[in-house]
């Protein structure tokens, strides 16, 4: 079972109506696998979920194509406006937002770093700092159901984006 397909079933099935509860039976009917395989490559619904959004902003976020960072990350707010009920759906079910954050934040910070790498020295500090930060105001867009503009969204992000390409001081 790939996270491609997971991915799929998941986006068809929660990104019509906000719900409350989605069950790895749900699931796996749905899929047309049985549990044994579902808990093979996931220990929980909530792990799936992580699975599945972070292979969608890896998507995001590692594909450059000579854009900038502060490009790629509205990219990735539309995507997220675009498909508000499914992401909050993810958090809403999951009932633990730490998984999110521990992968999604260490995610953020990856693409941050191979963003700045080519562009000379920069502090590991900083871009977990920033990752943190972005981390936090894209939970917060969500979990509030993306009510927010997204241009000022993308302003805040754009904001602590900009603490890591200052030149490092000696």
């Amino acid at each position: 079972m790939a996270i491609p397909y997971s991915e799929k079933i998941l986006k068809k099935d929660l990104s019509k109506k906000i719900c409350d509860k989605y069950t790895v039976t749900e699931f796996c009917r749905k899929a047309q696998i049985d549990r044994g395989m579902f808990y093979n490559h996931y220990s929980n619904m909530s792990n799936m979920f992580v699975s599945v959004v972070v292979l969608q902003v890896q998507r995001t976020l590692r594909s450059f194509n000579g854009e900038t960072m502060n490009r790629m990350f509205y990219r990735m707010l539309t995507q997220i406006k675009e498909n508000r009920i499914f992401y909050y759906n993810l958090l809403l079910i999951s009932k633990d937002p730490r998984n999110f954050y521990i992968t999604l934040r260490k995610e953020f910070a990856i693409a941050i770093e191979n963003y700045m790498r080519p562009r000379g020295a920069f502090s590991v500090r900083q871009i977990d700092l920033v990752a943190n930060g972005v981390y936090a105001i894209i939970y917060n867009w969500v979990i509030h159901e993306c009510k927010t503009d997204i241009r000022d969204i993308y302003q805040c992000i754009n904001l602590l984006l900009s603490h890591i390409e200052k030149p490092l001081k000696n």
